[in-house]
């Protein structure tokens, strides 16, 4: 296993935890500022520890990050590792096409610029860094708990939405297709009245009661003294559904509110 510096600029941090997810993944040590320096830490003392700490500095390169200070100061001081130790500490990655600085030109890069072949370039550089010891056994198991917790909670929504979609079927039962094609069309257009509708919405001479409709009616009635659907109800016998379908609405109001 080895450990590895990603030296970068803040526009390549994204590349910066995908590639170090990567590493960790094949169970190598990444060390990755936002990992490693907490609030109130010296950055430079931080840095300069990491830099001598980690077996190698993988330097993500692109016009960003070979414009940074920080980033040359780092890899100036990983160059002179590489000198002292007499072994490779410095490895270039590209992730834009880019002039390489002066003591990296002659190394063999690791070519990221095109996406495709991230997974390539990745194998290249683990070979470089060598295999690890052995892959985390908690990462592993980890990832299978995660893998079983996924498939349960995958198989309770399909149970949970088989019941839901159940349970409005039973409640649209017996109800005209015309009935049925308003509750739709209602639910769609205002999803919280869908439990309502499903169950309480009904016809009176032939239309359709939901109860966006019904409300509207209402304030309607209150604002000019009366509305057609007063009249209808009262001629079908019909204020009794009228009824049930706003104290089914109160109580989705009262527990919302209480």
């Amino acid at each position: 296993m080895s450990t590895v510096f990603l030296s970068h600029s803040h526009a390549d941090k994204p590349f910066a935890r995908k590639l170090a997810a990567s590493l960790r993944s094949a169970g190598h040590g990444v060390w990755i500022d936002e990992a490693e320096i907490n609030i109130g830490d010296s950055l430079v003392e931080k840095i300069r520890e990491g830099l001598d700490q980690v077996d190698y500095v993988a330097a993500i390169l692109s016009s960003a990050s070979i414009d940074s200070p920080w980033v040359t100061r780092e890899l100036d001081i990983a160059s002179n590792r590489e000198i002292e130790e007499g072994r490779v500490v410095v490895l270039p990655l590209l992730v834009e096409q880019v002039d390489l600085p002066g003591f990296l030109k002659g190394k063999f890069y690791g070519d990221f610029t095109d996406e495709s072949q991230y997974e390539h370039v990745v194998a290249l550089l683990n070979r470089q860094l060598g295999e690890p010891d052995c892959k985390p056994e908690a990462q592993e198991q980890e990832i299978e708990e995660l893998k079983a917790a996924l498939a349960f909670a995958k198989e309770k929504a399909a149970m949970h939405e088989q019941q839901a979609e159940q349970h409005v079927s039973l409640a649209l039962l017996g109800k005209s297709e015309s009935l049925v094609a308003a509750i739709q069309e209602a639910n769609e257009k205002n999803p919280t009245h869908a439990a309502i509708n499903n169950l309480h919405a009904f016809e009176v001479a032939g239309l359709p009661v939901v109860l966006g409709y019904l409300l509207w009616a209402i304030g309607k009635a209150m604002r000019t003294g009366a509305h057609q659907l007063d009249s209808l109800l009262t001629i079908d016998n019909k204020w009794d559904n009228a009824a049930r379908m706003m104290q089914a609405y109160s109580d989705v109001i009262a527990k919302e509110n209480g």
